[in-house]
Order: C-alpha cells, then sequence, then structure tokens
C-alpha cells in the first residue's frame, strides 16, 4: 500500500482517486511499482478504539468509557458520506494480543450488546498489572495503516481511552519503545489519520502534545482531554 502525505481539509468531500499509469512491456522496469493483483473496494470511514484496563481505569469502562465509545462510533460515521466501514477495537495491557476486533460498526454492536458485555470481553483478554502505552499505541496504529481499502477519501480517526502513563519502567526499553511509536504515528498521519485521547492523566499531557507534535499532527488533527465524557469533542478528520 502505498503511503503519501495529504494537505488536510475541513472538506469531506475530496477528488476521486487519479487513475495509475504504469509502462507495460515484455520486461518491467524495476522502478515501476506493478498493480497490484485484485482490486480492494475503497473504505469511507475508519475508527479505531484502544482501551486501558489496567489499574482503576477498569472500573470506570462500564459506566463511563462505553458510553463514550458508543457515541463516537455513531458521530463519526454519521458524519460519513458511505456505509462501508471499519471499526477496529484494542487493548491496552500485558497481553500481547493488542487487536481484539475488526469488522462493521453494526456488527460490534449486534456482538457486544451492553457495556457489562463488552468490558467482560475486554477484561478477559488483558492482564491489567501492566500498561505498554507505547507498545500498543504503536501496533493499533500499524494495524489501521496497514488496513486494505484505505484511499484518499477515507476518513481515519483512532481514539485512545487511557491514563496514557506508560508502566515500562526501564529507561532504555521505554525510550526504543517511544521512538518506534513516534514513526508509526508518523506514517499514520501522512496517511491522513487523526487521533484522540480522553481521560489522559494531567502529568502527561504536555508530554502527547510533544509526542503528536513531532508526528507531524497540524492542529486540530489531534486531541487530547483529560476528561471521560460523552459528547466529547473530536478532532478535525477527511
Amino acid at each position: 500500500m502505498s503511503i503519501r502525505p495529504r494537505t488536510p481539509t475541513l472538506h469531506f468531500q475530496l477528488p476521486l482517486l487519479a487513475a495509475i499509469a504504469f509502462i507495460g512491456g515484455c520486461i518491467p522496469s524495476a522502478n515501476v511499482l506493478a498493480p497490484p493483483p485484485f482490486e480492494t473496494e475503497e473504505l469511507d470511514s475508519v475508527l479505531a478504539v484502544s482501551v486501558d484496563l489496567s489499574g482503576s481505569f477498569a472500573n470506570r469502562f462500564s459506566e463511563q468509557a462505553y458510553p463514550l465509545l458508543l457515541d463516537v462510533t455513531d458521530r463519526f460515521f454519521r458524519t460519513g458520506m458511505g456505509q462501508d466501514n471499519r471499526v477496529v477495537l484494542s487493548q491496552m495491557s500485558g497481553n500481547s494480543r493488542v487487536v481484539l476486533f475488526d469488522g462493521t460498526a453494526s456488527e460490534l454492536r449486534s456482538r457486544f450488546a451492553s457495556p457489562e458485555e463488552l468490558a467482560g470481553f475486554l477484561r478477559l483478554k488483558s492482564q491489567p498489572e501492566r500498561s505498554p502505552i507505547f507498545d500498543a499505541t504503536r501496533e493499533t496504529i500499524d494495524y489501521v495503516v496497514g488496513i486494505d481499502g484505505i484511499g484518499d477519501s477515507t476518513r481515519v480517526l483512532t481514539v485512545i481511552l487511557s491514563d496514557m502513563r506508560e508502566s515500562e519502567s526501564d529507561q532504555s526499553k521505554r525510550t526504543t519503545q517511544g521512538r518506534k511509536m513516534l514513526e508509526s504515528l508518523k506514517r499514520y498521519r501522512e496517511q491522513g489519520g487523526a487521533i484522540a485521547c480522553y481521560c489522559v492523566d494531567q502529568n502527561e499531557t504536555q508530554r502527547w502534545r510533544r509526542i503528536f507534535d513531532l508526528a507531524g499532527f497540524d492542529p486540530g488533527y489531534s486531541l487530547i482531554s483529560n476528561d471521560l465524557v460523552e459528547n466529547p469533542t473530536l478532532p478535525i478528520f477527511d
């Protein structure tokens, strides 16, 4: 999948993709990209939600995080122009499996009909003694970037529900993990993605603002909130 920078815009209707021309011949040139073997229908919207179930945050899920998740999902897809959408659900804990669900918005609601059902599923898949924020953010972002069907007009938003406090105590490992995450965030932003973090610890706010600035997010395309409420402010997304 080819990723190229896009100029931020407040309009949701974007020009159609131009046809990609390639040079034909008996012997293909090494500098010419071969066309994909199969055509992929372009998605209208992709929403990724990553939930931190470590520590006391887990107890707030059913009462506060679940309603916020539903509200963001409804508002994001209601703003879209089409019906081809994807929802990715991931978790931040000691469990090495980060991405837990990938489907449509309607499939998410059908599978998890209540906050208790979704919270139980997430707890079952999590190991709350750790909160590897850098690695979990990177893996979620990389998964989104690798989704087939994301094109120039696809609206992409990642929402993180976490205090954003990294649990890795080894400073060298933290630095390495942070740098890897930063490179993933840069690629994600080049693809046009927006990101929003809710319930961020006050002491982590400046750190994450700096991270998003270094990743190249333009004003309005990243959002950091210390609250966890329904009907939250959303960042700009194409």
